[in-house]
């Protein structure tokens, strides 16, 4: 189990915590070797482009670029939120899911780039510094690691779906999908293999509506959430399960 494999054991519920009543049992690995269980997550439309202003290469925000976005761009800046992005690599790469060998990321921007995460990879923790290693990758299309030929991110081909495993199930989220509790959606789903989740990296919008390759969509909650939510969700219930 993930919590007798990580040490910040502060992070992981106890194991008096009530849980749902569900109707499959959970999925039970007696060799840890053949143990395939493994959460993929895809960030949908992540907005991360690069331009030279003033010279000086950079990514492209709301906040730093209004102007340059709707008057030369001639396109909604609002749409430009890579620190969305930012927030949800933190919240994934910081997992203890990740950290036991769990979790695989990928994100497919809004220009049709499709970048993977090596799961070893420490993000900057600033905004600032984050923008400036993104904008180098979309430039070099990989990033090494400081002291060794490691590559940390780098840009693959598309599509998404060949590198994914060919027993991969496949889940999209969406506020027009049908409502489901994640306490009982995902132990129904749990599988001896890979389980995909592709989440919207967005400010707003549904770009998993868009998506062609899901086996099934679902919405986990009432209410609107930010994507980085979304994602400590899927992963919070699968640190549990496995």
């Amino acid at each position: 189990r993930i919590r007798e494999m990580v040490d910040r054991k502060e992070d992981i519920p106890d194991d008096d915590e009530e849980t749902s009543s569900i109707e499959k049992p959970l999925t039970v690995i007696q060799n840890e070797q053949d143990d395939k269980r493994k959460l993929i997550v895809v960030l949908e439309k992540a907005h991360l482009e690069t331009a030279k202003i003033k010279g000086k290469l950079e990514l492209l925000s709301s906040d730093d670029h209004k102007h340059y976005i709707s008057k030369k761009l001639n396109r909604d800046y609002s749409n430009y939120r890579p620190d969305i992005t930012h927030q949800c690599l933190l919240a994934l790469m910081d997992s203890p899911l990740n950290k036991a060998g769990k979790l695989e990321v990928y994100i497919h921007t809004e220009r049709n780039m499709l970048i993977h995460i090596n799961p070893s990879t420490k993000l900057p923790r600033t905004y600032r510094r984050f923008c400036k290693l993104m904008a180098q990758l979309l430039v070099k299309l990989k990033i090494r690691a400081a002291n060794s030929s490691e590559v940390l991110l780098k840009v693959v081909k598309n599509p998404i779906t060949n590198h994914l495993p060919h027993n991969t199930l496949k889940i999209g989220t969406s506020v027009k999908a049908r409502l489901v509790k994640m306490k009982e959606f995902a132990p129904k789903i749990d599988r001896n293999g890979p389980i995909c989740v592709v989440i919207g990296g967005v400010a707003k919008g549904d770009p998993c509506l868009e998506v062609d390759y899901l086996d099934d969509t679902v919405c986990i909650s009432r209410y609107p959430l930010s994507a980085a939510c979304c994602c400590s969700k899927f992963v919070n219930e699968f640190e549990d399960m496995w």
